[in-house]
């Protein structure tokens, strides 16, 4: 899967995040158990005032007709997250920045989109 520049990012209950802008690969030590995860999507959201470091490892899939990224968690687990900070290793120089390739452009599609129903994980 490839995440694109500005692809639309949604979480598995439809509620939209943001666009993706870059990612960001750990260089340290990575341990899921720890929270640790070894790359992290940078999401930019106007709507909801904030960015979020989405750990890769809950990236469902990808549309590839329409560019929406769909997350294996819902709005409610991204809000219990502290993906809305920076992660350390970021601030501390452990990580290696990964700027995303342009995306093509797509026609707007419907908000609501059943066929992400397919990308959710059981």
């Amino acid at each position: 899967m490839s995440i694109k520049k500005l692809d639309q990012v949604y979480t598995k209950d439809n509620r939209h995040l943001g666009k993706a802008h870059r990612l960001y690969h750990r260089t340290t030590e990575i341990r899921p158990k720890w929270e640790h995860y070894a790359t992290y999507v940078h999401v930019e959201s106007f709507e909801l005032g904030d960015d979020f470091y989405v750990p890769t490892d809950f990236v469902a899939g990808r549309d590839p007709q329409t560019g929406y990224i769909i997350l294996t968690v819902t709005g409610k687990k991204v809000e219990n997250k502290t993906w809305t900070r920076l992660p350390d290793f970021i601030l501390r120089g452990e990580a290696r920045k990964e700027e995303l390739a342009e995306r093509e452009e797509y026609e707007a599609p419907p908000r609501y989109l059943p066929q992400l129903a397919e990308l959710k994980t059981p």
